[in-house]
């Protein structure tokens, strides 16, 4: 029998929430060394990670919570809309970016800003346009317990945007830095862009971008 849970866009979720929120990522990405290697190697610096991009795409994005019948949170996502870049206003920054750079060692601050800043961009650009990411719906953050993955939940939080999206004519793209996501995304009807290593000093990762080209929805009624 499959499980029961609801998904639902969270506008005003608690600081407790976001925090459980950010266990939940930690607790997921602590082996993926693209996310360690943003961390400086020091996992428990991706809370600090997780809670600023959660507070600023709460602020400038959109963050949906699957919660299951007790509403005890089993996953999430967080997307920025059309026009809006994560990180791209001082109001966003100041909810924990640069709590979470402070925290980074040189050596880690030196390759966010000279390796992932200077590089994830150009890359997706090349594969999506100059402004084929902000012009998408780009999914930040897509996080599932382990113990309700490949049960839907994904696809449920993804299909609130996606049927969003699709009426305004729009489009999804994210990146994955786990081989093992081609294979979700893919199946959640994405395409695969493409994908490039990075190296750093805690291990070359991949990037690998997709795409969700949608068709406008057309509404029409019969007249008899």
């Amino acid at each position: 029998m499959a499980p029961s849970f609801r998904v639902q866009r969270i506008h005003n979720p608690t600081e407790e929430r976001l925090a459980a929120a950010a266990d939940i990522f930690t607790e997921l990405m602590k082996t993926n060394l693209g996310a360690v290697s943003l961390a400086g190697g020091d996992i428990s610096l991706m809370k600090y990670e997780a809670l600023a991009l959660l507070r600023a795409g709460v602020l400038s994005g959109e963050y949906y919570e699957a919660t299951d019948q007790e509403g005890q949170l089993i996953g999430y996502n967080m997307w920025m809309p059309p026009g809006q870049e994560i990180f791209s206003t001082e109001e966003q920054r100041k909810l924990g970016f640069y709590e979470f750079m402070s925290r980074l060692s040189d050596e880690a601050e030196n390759y966010f800003k000279t390796k992932y800043v200077a590089e994830f961009p150009g890359f997706v650009a090349s594969l999506l346009g100059p402004t084929g990411k902000l012009d998408s719906w780009w999914l930040h953050m897509a996080m599932i317990r382990r113990d309700y993955q490949r049960q839907g939940v994904l696809r449920a939080l993804v299909g609130l945007v996606l049927e969003k999206a699709s009426k305004a004519g729009e489009y999804l793209a994210t990146c994955t830095t786990n081989d093992d996501n081609i294979r979700v995304y893919t199946g959640l009807g994405f395409d695969y862009k493409g994908s490039t290593p990075m190296d750093s000093p805690w291990g070359e990762w991949p990037i690998h971008v997709f795409k969700m080209d949608l068709q406008p929805q057309i509404f029409w009624a019969r007249c008899n």
